[in-house]
């Protein structure tokens, strides 16, 4: 029988019927609570770095890189394609937040540290293809170097915004 029809229905006991309707209604509530907190979760899971934690990012990446160009010769071949993976791997998601954030406040300087970031992932894409090995080293420093200018380009930026907030400050 169908739930609703049986809420509409009058017995003799109305206490019984009170409590199941409030123990309903506190699972609802639970239920809701619940998704505004993974909603909540998402959202912070989903919101873009600011120009800081960027440049950070990027740091972080050009030293792993010149670390990783410093070792490679001593990496068997299986170690050697797990790093530069993990490396396309990280380049690809610092490209894409990059473009996010470029997107977002439509800034072509941060469009093109994104694709400096976007020629550093292509100069190591070879290394995990096998068209070039661990001999040959040039295209991880040229992918750090191109790194290291995308850095100079958010170290450009950060001055514009501090630049930016004096202004701010002096005007009000």
């Amino acid at each position: 029988m169908n739930p609703f029809l049986l809420l509409t229905e009058t017995t003799a006991d109305g206490g019984a019927d009170t409590a199941r309707l409030i123990i309903e209604y506190v699972i609802y509530a639970a239920i809701i609570v619940v998704g505004l907190f993974i909603l909540a979760l998402l959202r912070r899971a989903g919101k873009l770095p600011k120009h800081a934690e960027l440049k950070k990012q990027f740091s972080s990446l050009s030293d792993d890189l010149k670390a990783f160009a410093r070792t490679a010769a001593s990496l068997t071949r299986y170690q050697f394609f797990r790093r530069v993976t993990k490396l396309l791997y990280r380049a690809e998601k610092l490209e894409f937040t990059a473009t996010q954030i470029s997107d977002k406040e439509r800034d072509g300087d941060i469009g093109t540290a994104a694709t400096k970031i976007e020629n550093a992932r292509d100069l190591l894409a070879p290394y995990k293809f096998g068209r070039r090995d661990s001999a040959d080293l040039g295209g991880i420093s040229e992918a750090a170097d191109k790194i290291d200018e995308a850095i100079s380009i958010i170290d450009q930026i950060l001055a514009r915004d501090a630049e930016l907030k004096a202004r701010r400050a002096k005007k009000a």
